[in-house]
């Protein structure tokens, strides 16, 4: 019977552990997506980056890919990130298609509308409406942003800002 009690009370325990195991991995998963989330629509679409940089990357952020080969690590790379975008398109908005989150990653898939104000990826400035699609992938730490990888439909764009062009 002594059996059956210690049984019965390790099944429990370590049903109750998985379950505060899972319901943990969620809570984490909940925070990351909503990280991501108030990145896009109040740093991005609000023009609210600066006072959140610190609140959404970590430290030691790092860029995979980055479509600068000089690019900074650190929340003073994503500073740097930042200004160079906003010196380059003015009236971006970004909209969120889909996005997936763990414990540990975030994924999205997102559409993007800009004018093309400043130099960028070797043309200058055009004034041209353009729009594109990317996805990111954000290794998560804390609840902040330590990695990003960004896949960018940087032909498309090129396309766009060059059409009618001499």
């Amino acid at each position: 019977m002594k059996t059956a009690y210690i049984f019965a009370g390790s099944l429990l325990c370590s049903t109750f552990f998985l379950q505060c195991t899972a319901s943990r991995q969620l809570r984490l998963a909940d925070q990351n997506a909503e990280t991501v989330r108030l990145w896009f629509e109040e740093g991005w679409n609000h023009n609210r980056n600066e006072e959140l940089l610190e609140r959404v990357f970590a430290p030691n952020w790092e860029d995979g890919n980055p479509l600068r080969p000089d690019q900074t690590t650190g929340i003073e790379g994503m500073r740097e990130f930042v200004r160079y975008y906003q010196t380059a398109f003015s009236d971006a908005h970004f909209t969120i298609t889909h996005l997936f989150a763990t414990d540990a990653q975030v994924a999205l898939r997102y559409e993007v509308s800009a004018i093309h104000i400043g130099p960028a990826f070797g043309v200058e400035a055009t004034g041209k409406h353009f729009t594109s699609t990317g996805i990111l992938i954000y290794d998560m730490e804390k609840g902040r942003i330590r990695r990003t990888w960004q896949e960018l439909d940087l032909m498309g764009i090129m396309k766009q800002l060059k059409e009618g062009a001499n």
